[in-house]
């Protein structure tokens, strides 16, 4: 009891709060450019969209409260962190490179919006301030803007010149009125002030807490990014050795209604591993084991040796192609209207190892294809679909197989 009241005691002299400092957006993009300004490892898939960027810009304009601030880790003890990486262009950092370097635990997509805009990102070439309406947003990708409407990169460009330049070569923002609105405005931003917290050596379990703390709040997608980085420590790139090629084979058999990127890209490949993850580990399927984005299963794949992890990538990326010419070339199936078939035939194919198939199967399949309901399911209903689906497959005869067109 002594010891606990001892501890108390100490977390209650020590006020984290009181380690801060302002800094403007200038100064945060001049050390984010130093290479200063470094990422936790788990930070490494979280992206903003675009949308998300200009809600940013247009806040930092007219926002009548300061944005909310930054959290930073300072590294003196490199030992005691979680891997690190670059912020620019994602590297894996070395051990020895990492003293007095600032770790992002919360605002990095805020860092990551103002430094495209410093440096005039093509990432942001379709983002103008419109002075007709008076904020940011967004034009089409393949649209020049018009003469009142100022891209943010270079309205915001760390080169003086630059944004003269474009100012002074078009009419309508060169006359004195809109000049001086538009100086104001650069102005502004670049001595925008950022409340940036800090804590120091935080070990990985602490930066993980805190980031938990600041940014998850119950995201399953956000939690699954993080789990994935797992992945990147063994040398596995989710998006370009698995998410990527999962999409590619579904756009190139004309499914790419069934699978928007943006809102898609982890969730519905994550969900497909969980057939393969059963199946290489040997372990035994729980009720939650379906391959819907709720029953995911990050954090356990992460700890899979990297031969395992690349045996469920590649086996369900077979799955894939053998569930998606199945759909395209067998005479009778309706085309799928909604992802979950393809992801619920992956794990069909996966869990029977099915390389032949004999006519009862095979009309089975076009049945189930042509009649499945998914509409408003809850996710009990999706899971008692999956197992209907795998015991109804394989109650059929397997005799007389002929091999799959």
């Amino acid at each position: 009891m002594d010891q606990i009241l001892k501890e108390l005691m100490e977390h209650a002299n020590f006020d984290p709060s009181k380690e801060r400092k302002d800094l403007t957006i200038q100064n945060l993009c001049i050390e984010i450019e130093k290479g200063n300004i470094v990422l936790p490892i788990f930070q490494t898939y979280i992206r903003w969209t675009k949308e998300k960027a200009v809600s940013l810009f247009n806040y930092q304009l007219s926002g009548k409260a300061a944005v909310a601030p930054i959290s930073i880790n300072l590294i003196d003890d490199p030992s005691q962190v979680i891997e690190q990486i670059s912020f620019l262009d994602r590297r894996l950092l070395d051990t020895e490179n990492l003293v007095g370097k600032l770790s992002v635990a919360d605002g990095q997509q805020r860092l990551s919006a103002n430094y495209k805009a410093y440096t005039n990102d093509p990432d942001f070439q379709n983002i103008v301030l419109d002075l007709h309406k008076g904020k940011f947003r967004t034009i089409d990708i393949a649209s020049s803007p018009e003469n009142y409407q100022i891209p943010v990169g270079i309205l915001y460009n760390k080169d003086h010149s630059v944004y003269l330049d474009y100012v002074n070569n078009t009419n309508y923002l060169k006359k004195d009125n809109i000049k001086d609105v538009l100086s104001t405005i650069r102005k502004k931003h670049q001595t925008y002030y950022y409340v940036v917290n800090f804590a120091k050596n935080m070990s990985k379990k602490e930066q993980m807490n805190w980031f938990n703390v600041l940014n998850l709040a119950g995201s399953q997608v956000t939690a699954s990014m993080v789990y994935l980085t797992d992945l990147l420590v063994k040398g596995i790139d989710f998006y370009k050795d698995y998410a990527n090629p999962f999409a590619d084979k579904l756009y190139a058999y004309g499914f790419e209604d069934l699978f928007p990127r943006k809102s898609a890209e982890i969730s519905i490949p994550l969900a497909a591993l969980n057939p393969a993850f059963y199946i290489v580990t040997s372990k035994k399927r729980t009720s939650n084991s379906s391959p819907i984005p709720s029953d995911v299963k990050p954090k356990l794949i992460g700890k899979a040796s990297v031969e395992d992890i690349k045996k469920m990538i590649h086996i369900t990326l077979e799955s894939l192609r053998n569930t998606l010419e199945f759909v395209t070339t067998t005479n009778g199936v309706k085309t799928p209207d909604r992802i979950d078939i393809i992801t619920y035939l992956i794990g069909l194919f996966i869990n029977n190892d099915i390389s032949q198939m004999n006519n009862n199967q095979k009309d089975f399949l076009t049945k189930w294809i042509n009649n499945i309901n998914f509409v408003n399911n809850s996710n009990k209903e999706r899971r008692e679909k999956y197992n209907s689906l795998l015991q109804n497959y394989e109650s059929l005869s397997n005799e007389q197989l002929p091999a799959l067109s």
